[in-house]
């Protein structure tokens, strides 16, 4: 099963000496399901900063994986309460994440939903706390 979406996301960063940074965004995308997962896909916008960047968030139980490609290419999974390994890939080279994430609801089924994540994100040695709120909604056809 496969349906066109909206997806609205929001997230704030807050690094370790206090700077807050708000990025919300909003684009058409897809939803489709493969075996116990619930795929959403969408292209970020260029003024994100991540040029036309393919972001595909995977849903499975209680783990989520944040997946974008294009220019710069990330492989993120958030499970509450546990420290995940990723990897950041740039144009400059590849750097080490390392997420601990202390709030994460999943609340997505094949119609759309809602998911929320809290979590402490280290970047190249960088340290900041990430809130993260994604809404999921079906396009009504024309």
């Amino acid at each position: 099963m496969e349906g066109a979406v909206r997806v609205t996301v929001w997230s704030r960063q807050r690094q370790k000496n206090g700077e807050r940074q708000t990025f919300q965004t909003e684009a058409e995308g897809k939803l489709y399901v493969k075996g116990e997962s619930i795929y959403i896909s969408y292209r970020e916008s260029d003024e994100a900063g991540l040029g036309s960047t393919l972001t595909t968030m995977r849903v499975q139980g209680q783990e989520m994986t944040l997946i974008r490609q294009g220019e710069t290419t990330m492989r993120q999974v958030l499970v509450k309460g546990q420290e995940q390994r990723g990897s950041y890939n740039t144009p400059y080279g590849p750097f080490e994440l390392v997420t601990r994430t202390s709030k994460l609801v999943l609340n997505v089924n094949e119609q759309g939903g809602r998911i929320e994540a809290v979590y402490n994100l280290r970047l190249a040695g960088e340290k900041s706390r990430m809130e993260l709120v994604v809404n999921v909604t079906p396009l009504v056809p024309a």
